[in-house]
Order: C-alpha cells, then sequence, then structure tokens
C-alpha cells in the first residue's frame, strides 16, 4: 500500500561486517563421504575384477586409491582368473606407418559383434615392434627380437614393464622351437628355445635351454625336436606347449612340452587318424577351444572336422564337436583354417589363410567375412589374455624396464598403503586419513578376520568417535 513506511534498515557496523567475511572465508564446506573406499578391499576387487580391460585401464587414472587397488598383486591374480581371450595380431610384415599390436576382444550380441581394441605400441606399451615372433602365455607376451640379435622380451603391455632376455645360443645356431610358458607348481614363468651345436662332429643333434624368469640365467634340459615348429593360435593347456611339427611326410603324434617337468612329451590323435593322414597334418591345425584341446581333421576340401580332447592326455575322450562345412576352396590348392574363439552364441571365429578373420555359424552352415582388422597383408595371431599382473611380482631379481610415461605409476604405487580398520580410509599420512574422494562418515566395521583387514589401525576421525560396530550382510545371514 502506498500510505505504508518501509521499515528502517540499520547500517552493518565494520566489526559485524569483518566478523561475517572472516566467518565465510574459513567456511569449508563438508567433504561429500565416499562410500565405496569403506566396502571391505577384498568387495572391491571383486568389483574391480568384473570391469572390461580397457574401462580398468582408465581407472587406473581416477585417483591413487583405485590405481593402488588396481596395482594389488592379489586383484592382479584374480582379475587374470576372469580376464577374457583376446586376439592379437601382428602384420606381416610391420609397416612403417602402423609399428604397432592390435588387440581386441570380441563378443557377440545376437547377429552383430561388439569388439574392444586397444594398440600396443613401442613409444607407451612394448619394447619393439622389430620382432620376428610373438607367442603369450598366463597374462604375459613374450617377443622374439630380428634376426640380428635374437633377444627375448618378456613384457605385460598393459603396464608397459619389460624384462630383456640375452639369447642363449652365442657360437651356436638357432633352432625352430621355442615359447613362453607358466609353472603352476613353481608360480614361475619360463622362456624355453632350442638351438644346434656349431661343431660338425655334433651332427643333426638339437638341444634345449631353458629360462626361468627371475633366475637370470640359462639351463640345458637335454635333447629337442629337431622338425620345423610354428605354434598355434592358443598353444597353451595343462601347464604344456601343443603343436604339430611341420614335415614333408607328417607326423602320427601331437607333440608337447610340459613346464612343469621340463620335458618333450606327446598326445595321441583321434583313432580315426590313419596312415594315409599324415600327410594333411600341414593343412591341419591343432589348438586350445573352450579350455579343451583340438585337431581339425579334414575330411575334404570343402569340408573339415573339428575333434577335441574332453579329458586330457586320454585317447578315448577324443570327440567330434564342430562339422565345418561349405568351405570355397581356391581352384588347385587348399585353404588354412584356424579356430581362435568360440563365441556366446554359438558361433566361431576362424583365421583364414593368415589374411582374414572369417565367422562360422553353426547353424545356417556358412562363413561370413569380418572387419575386426584392416590388414592390407598376412598377419601373425595369437591368444592374449590381458591383466595387470606386474614384473615387479613375478619377475624379482631381473633388470625390469618400464616404458616412457608410465614412470609416474611407480613412484605412486611405492606409496605405503594401509586402510583403516572401521571406515576404510587410506592411512598414508598418519594425522589425517581422509579417502581421495573425502572425509569418511559414519564408520562401518566390517568383519575384520573375515576380510582380512587391520583391526588395529584406525583414522583419527575414528579415533574420536568410537560407534557401535554395524553387522554386515554376511554376519546377519549367518545368525
Amino acid at each position: 500500500m502506498r500510505g505504508r513506511k518501509r521499515a528502517a534498515t540499520k547500517p552493518l557496523n565494520n566489526n559485524s561486517s569483518s566478523s561475517s567475511s572472516s566467518s565465510r572465508q574459513g567456511y569449508q564446506p563438508a567433504a561429500i563421504p565416499c562410500k565405496f573406499f569403506q566396502l571391505p578391499r577384498r568387495t572391491i576387487f571383486d568389483i574391480f575384477s568384473r570391469l572390461p580391460v580397457d574401462t580398468l585401464f582408465h581407472c587406473r587414472c581416477v585417483c591413487k586409491r583405485f590405481l593402488r587397488f588396481i596395482s594389488d598383486p592379489e586383484f592382479a591374480r584374480l582379475q587374470l582368473s576372469r580376464s577374457p581371450l583376446c586376439i592379437l595380431i601382428k602384420t606381416l610384415p610391420l609397416q612403417n606407418a602402423s609399428k604397432r599390436l592390435q588387440l581386441a576382444q570380441v563378443e557377440a550380441t545376437g547377429t552383430n559383434f561388439q569388439v574392444m581394441k586397444m594398440n600396443f605400441t613401442p613409444k607407451s606399451n612394448i619394447p619393439t615392434c622389430d620382432i620376428s615372433h610373438m607367442n603369450a602365455c598366463n597374462g604375459l607376451l613374450c617377443l622374439v627380437g630380428a634376426e640380428k640379435d635374437y633377444s627375448f622380451y618378456v613384457c605385460n603391455p598393459l603396464l608397459g614393464e619389460f624384462i630383456t632376455i640375452q639369447p642363449p645360443f652365442k657360437d651356436k645356431h638357432r633352432g625352430s622351437f621355442w615359447g613362453l610358458g607358466y609353472s603352476a607348481v613353481t608360480n614361475q614363468y619360463k622362456v624355453l628355445q632350442s638351438y644346434y651345436l656349431g661343431t660338425e662332429s655334433a651332427g643333426p643333434y638339437a638341444m634345449a635351454q631353458i629360462y626361468t624368469i627371475g633366475s637370470g640365467s640359462w639351463r640345458s634340459i637335454g635333447n629337442a625336436p629337431t622338425d620345423t615348429v610354428a605354434l598355434p593360435f592358443n598353444a597353451f593347456l595343462n601347464g604344456a606347449l601343443h603343436w604339430f611339427p611341420c614335415t614333408p611326410n607328417g607326423s602320427e603324434f601331437i607333440y608337447s612340452f610340459d613346464f612343469d617337468a621340463e620335458q618333450f612329451g606327446t598326445l595321441p590323435p583321434p583313432d580315426h587318424f590313419r596312415e594315409e593322414d599324415k600327410k594333411f597334418t600341414n593343412y591341419s591345425r591343432i589348438g586350445v577351444l573352450g579350455g579343451c584341446l583340438f585337431m581339425i581333421y579334414f575330411t575334404n576340401s570343402r569340408r573339415f572336422d573339428i575333434w577335441v580332447m574332453t579329458e586330457y592326455g586320454v585317447k578315448e575322450s577324443w570327440t567330434k564337436q564342430f562339422v565345418i562345412e561349405n568351405l570355397y576352396p581356391k581352384q588347385g590348392s587348399w585353404d588354412f583354417y584356424e579356430p581362435m574363439v568360440v563365441l556366446n552364441n554359438g558361433e566361431i571365429l576362424m583365421m583364414y589363410n593368415n589374411d582374414a578373420v572369417v565367422c562360422y555359424n553353426q547353424k545356417r552352415k556358412n562363413i561370413r567375412g569380418t572387419k575386426f582388422f584392416r590388414t592390407r597383408s598376412q598377419f601373425d595371431a595369437i591368444a592374449f589374455t590381458p591383466c595387470f599382473v606386474s614384473l615387479q611380482t613375478v619377475a624379482k631379481g631381473e633388470q625390469i624396464s618400464r616404458m616412457q610415461g608410465t614412470s609416474i605409476f611407480d613412484k605412486l604405487c611405492t606409496e605405503e598403503f594401509r586402510d583403516c580398520a572401521d571406515c576404510g580410509a587410506s592411512l598414508n599420512n598418519p594425522g589425517c586419513s581422509f579417502p581421495a574422494f573425502g572425509v569418511p562418515y559414519a564408520a562401518v566395521n566390517y568383519h575384520v578376520d573375515l576380510y582380512a583387514r587391520n583391526s588395529e589401525l584406525r583414522c583419527a576421525a575414528c579415533q574420536g568417535h568410537q560407534v557401535t560396530p554395524q553387522k554386515s550382510f554376511l554376519t546377519l545371514w549367518s545368525l
């Protein structure tokens, strides 16, 4: 209303204004608590281990605590056991414009594909692309240098770590057999290499030496096969490498090398494998498919069967599991097919003539091309299981190198890492142990014995207000 007078306002004095401004300047908003870090460590490991590899790779850059969780050896072992089998490709020869290794994880959703891709380059992941051969085992990759030096590089391309192993055949001739393996009995990685003595009196006999990573030296283990060896896409199973020797007369056995016993051996083929079938072993393939040893058996140029050894080492367990039909061979020659992965929709990814990856549909009985890898030449492909197992854990005693740009992770991971028994906060700073994402609030005391957490260490916030421990859902379930 017009007649109503405005209320008189009193001006603020200087003291009140200065006190309010100082209070505003001293005010700090409360940090948002992060409930995720209050979970037991093994629960966090379980959550992280189910994430895709590329997501985990980027999670390492989120904060220090994420990096420490993913760098923990216990988590690395868990993630390796759940990591999917991927396809690692090296073009032949390596072109200057594409000196890289290409990694792909393929999953099927109906008739479509979901492909996760990563590139491994000499700047960030691997020591060199000037390599002649490669194979992988249990999360680590082994590269053999070019013909000039033939050095071995055992590396984890995700972490950018590698070690260099000098070849054992100085003044000797390099043999055709080599490979990286893993012994579950001793929990050690080993590199195997055959060689020929440089003297004529030695004759056409090959010897083998083995290098246990962490020992720093090669050991002789006796005679080795003299036939030319080409390892299949996935050769490692049950602690051993498997292959078919490339000989003019063929072979009647599947050869193997056991890294536990450090001995060469043989496995019997299916019963139907007749004497006249030996000549087709150069076209046949063996490998590992779905956790079992398999063998391709060509019935004619337009069809082959995939036999699977359901019980390892038992000849009677060979079973014909897949029939691949309606092949279109080239006129006057046979095509090479090598099964790589059975997708969750039942389709089979196969390498075709070392220049394409094709997919076979068992229901429609047809082959279709894929465009996972855009290569302009032939390529080598191996099975690789990406993981976060550090060479600092499995190669103690070796000189471990890191690629450029990854040394910062070493510094962050070497910081002492302890957890509060109540809230799960990091205790890097004994005076104040707030996690990276804020101050913990309402301390939660989980079963310290069940989750193997330290029940004595507590942060300053939890020491100031001891609360009644809350029972976890596991405790309530057991009541």
